[in-house]
């Protein structure tokens, strides 16, 4: 029996994802970035010999952001909601089932953040690297490390400026040492700041701001150079 797969057919039906996409957008966190947009991609690749794939990686790109987007909203959401000045402080989360569960959420939230921002970073070097240097995809998707995969091929393609390298490498380099690997790999790292009624400023947890704004700028860019000229 053949597997039925999903797949945008036109442009009638991009309009269509995109539409529900932002409203799933806004119906969980009521505001929807839309920094992408999914037409104006369909429109300027649909003439390009290799456009449904680029477009296809700019897909996948889209709704993973909006999910990390949704993660990352859903931790500050339920920490102002009950743990901030004047409502559950202080104490242990062992104390009652109400200070149990909220921290429960903002540590799965957190752990859903930071293993789908590593994860859409991937997808982001891989985009690069299938517009700029699509002979390499192969390449990079079946490498071990994507980050230094990615160094290895944008360092022989003039294309891909240098610098631009070394600050991502740096970046993933730094947020896989503080974040990913241990909760990945490891026995896990983030639980010990999570199960603290401690504040998350003084925590490490709020350096994923810094990380996010990050990722919000590149996501920013991508989604100018996708605009209708």
């Amino acid at each position: 029996m053949e597997t039925i797969t999903f797949s945008l057919g036109n442009r009638e039906e991009v309009v269509r994802f995109e539409k529900f996409l932002f409203q799933y957008a806004e119906y969980k966190a009521q505001f929807a970035l839309k920094h992408i947009s999914l037409v104006d991609a369909y429109d300027q690749l649909k003439t390009r010999e290799d456009g449904g794939r680029i477009f296809t990686a700019i897909l996948d790109v889209q709704i993973n952001f909006i999910l990390v987007c949704l993660d990352f909203n859903m931790v500050g959401a339920i920490w102002n909601g009950s743990f901030s000045k004047g409502k559950l402080e202080g104490g242990s989360i062992l104390d009652s089932e109400e200070k149990f569960f909220g921290k429960m959420e903002i540590h799965r939230y957190s752990t859903s953040y930071i293993l789908r921002y590593r994860a859409l970073w991937d997808k982001l070097l891989g985009l690069l690297i299938l517009i700029e240097s699509p002979e390499d995809y192969e390449e990079f998707i079946g490498s071990r490390s994507k980050n230094k995969s990615f160094r290895k091929i944008a360092n022989r393609n003039k294309n891909i400026p240098c610098d631009v390298v070394q600050s991502l490498e740096a970046i993933l380099t730094n947020f896989d040492d503080k974040f990913r690997t241990a909760e990945a790999h490891g026995t896990g790292l983030l639980r010990k700041y999570s199960f603290t009624m401690e504040s998350m400023a003084n925590t490490p947890q709020i350096e994923l701001i810094r990380y996010w704004n990050f990722l919000n700028e590149i996501i920013t860019k991508l989604g100018e150079t996708l605009k209708k000229k």
